[in-house]
């Protein structure tokens, strides 16, 4: 998760930029700055005072409208931008040794996507940058990076791993979100904090605390070692290319760290994510599932979002939707997953009660079908791995009580976080028949992402990509096929599955379907959009 990439809009944001520089004992100058929207008066140059029992340091380079305050618990009051005119898509801040670039990239009737851009045009590093912004309508998600502060006004956006603390000379790094208010302005003002530290410092230090607190021989940090497969856990690959392969393979189980056939042999599970079925309901049906059938594909996701939208979420339409799909995936002889979609409620504990309701019905139904998978929540977000696990031993035996079926359990941060899973794994009768979800989007998620399917991989922990795409974490912009080429290499290593976001004709990258194309079903290659025609060749 990730992420505006289910979405279609329009905020007042006001993003502030300065920077904190380590070692500096003199009286800092007073520095400008433009953005696209205007020129900003800058502060009086601030004296340091020097201790010699502290840190030598100074803020230089704020750039604040003069009704702009930001301290303490106070609520950010800002500057208005000025009006947006409905088709600009970026605007550019320039400060002295660092721009910024705020991207819009989705707009929907209630919310945006943004992606911010922070560059290091200056002469020495920046290290645990920081951004403050007043954020009146509320941040519902973000990604590559960590805020805190309230949907009232005041946050703070901070670098959230060690990967991306740093911003080298001439390098960027970037983060997004998606904002809960119509899109009505750009950034007015930025202020950006972080400390200088020469380019050629020696960087620093990783965290060196071992993750996996009751394994004191696990290795300190995710990812640190390759992942490679122990010869003696190895298993042979069952063939999944053509025919029934629900009738070929039966039942698929949880084999350690493996999905297998009912015969005992590593199955991957290859196919392709519905968008929101309340959406695009069009597309789930037999002839768009059999297009893709025949480029390879033995799987698909009915994907449920459970709330979002007020009235999104329709068990009188929605169900017979996944009714709908089951039945054409089982006619084909292909795996179906029922996606209980969170996103937007961020901690799945928030949807318990339906969720109950949800997976009661459809294990009632389907727990005996051998080809049906249930993934009970999409995309945790905001929440720690221990409220997914609480949500999780609610969940499970209820489904439990009609099925034996795999189910697919989300990972904290949009479900990347496996690494965290891993130490921690469901155990007993929690435990049995379940694999833990990995999501990806290529251009945004590279190795600090791969380095944690490693580390869990070595840890055993069984592991299927319910959701991916080659694009950013919004579900658009530019297409990195070099990234989503690797993942697909180390899935292919480790025999984890996969399954691509989405099968619909929006006008956005992670789309299959070329939103020039009406055709619901019958697809053929001309059909498809880049990203459609890059999955297909990974299918063979």
């Amino acid at each position: 998760m990730s992420k505006g990439r289910r979405f279609a809009g329009r905020v007042s944001l006001l993003l502030i930029v300065a920077m904190v520089v380590t070692g500096c004992g003199q009286q800092s100058e007073a520095l400008s700055g433009e953005s696209n929207g205007g020129t900003y008066k800058l502060p009086e140059p601030i004296t340091v005072v020097e201790d010699e029992d502290t840190p030598k340091s100074a803020t230089f380079g704020e750039k604040k409208p003069e009704t702009v305050s930001l301290g303490g618990d106070e609520t950010a009051e800002s500057k208005k931008a000025e009006p947006w005119d409905g088709k600009t898509k970026e605007n550019t801040f320039k400060g002295d040794g660092f721009d910024i670039t705020f991207q819009l990239q989705n707009t929907w009737e209630g919310g945006f996507t943004a992606n911010v851009v922070i560059e290091n045009t200056g002469v020495k590093k920046i290290r645990n940058w920081e951004v403050e912004f007043s954020l009146p309508c509320g941040i519902m998600s973000i990604w590559n990076a960590q805020f805190s502060g309230t949907d009232v006004g005041g946050y703070v956006v901070k670098s959230s791993e060690d990967w991306n603390r740093d911003i080298e000379v001439g390098k960027t790094v970037e983060f997004g979100f998606n904002g809960q208010k119509n899109f009505d302005g750009f950034p007015a003002a930025y202020k950006l904090s972080g400390e200088l530290v020469d380019a050629d410092a020696t960087p620093a230090p990783a965290a060196t605390k071992n993750p996996n607190q009751d394994d004191p021989n696990a290795s300190a940090s995710p990812g640190a070692e390759d992942a490679e497969v122990d010869p003696d856990d190895e298993i042979e690959d069952a063939v999944v290319t053509g025919g029934n392969q629900f009738k070929k393979h039966g039942r698929l189980k949880i084999k350690g760290r493996y999905i297998v056939d009912e015969s005992g042999k590593s199955f991957k599970l290859k196919g392709v994510s519905t968008h929101g079925i309340a959406w695009f309901p069009q597309y789930v049906n037999k002839s768009a599932f059999k297009s893709f059938k025949k480029w390879g594909a033995n799987a698909v996701r009915l994907a449920c979002y459970t709330s979002e939208g007020g009235e999104m979420y329709n068990p009188s339409k929605d169900w017979k939707t996944i009714d709908k799909g089951v039945k054409a995936a089982t006619e084909l002889g292909m795996y179906a997953i029922i996606d209980w979609h969170i996103l937007m409620e961020n901690n799945p504990t928030m949807t318990t009660s339906k969720a109950k309701k949800f997976f009661k019905h459809f294990a009632k139904k389907y727990g005996k079908t051998k080809n049906v998978i249930f993934e009970i929540c999409n995309e945790p977000n905001g929440c720690e791995w221990k409220d997914v696990k609480k949500y999780a031993k609610k969940i499970i035996p209820i489904i439990r009580k009609y099925s034996k079926n795999i189910i697919v359990v989300g990972t904290p941060t949009w479900s990347q976080d496996v690494d965290t899973a891993a130490n921690d794994r469901l155990t007993g009768k929690y435990a049995k028949n379940v694999c833990y979800t990995i999501h990806f989007y290529a251009a945004t998620h590279k190795d600090n992402i791969r380095d944690k399917v490693k580390y869990a991989f070595k840890k055993k922990l069984p592991i299927l990509c319910t959701e991916f795409s080659i694009c950013d974490a919004s579900g658009n912009g530019a297409l990195d096929k070099t990234s989503a080429n690797t993942w697909i290499k180390l899935f292919k290593k480790l025999k984890i599955g996969f399954f691509t976001w989405s099968l619909c004709n929006k006008a956005e990258s992670s789309a299959l379907i070329k939103s020039s194309c009406n055709k619901t079903g019958g697809f053929k290659k001309s059909d498809l959009t880049s990203a459609g025609k890059w999955f297909i060749s990974k299918l063979k």
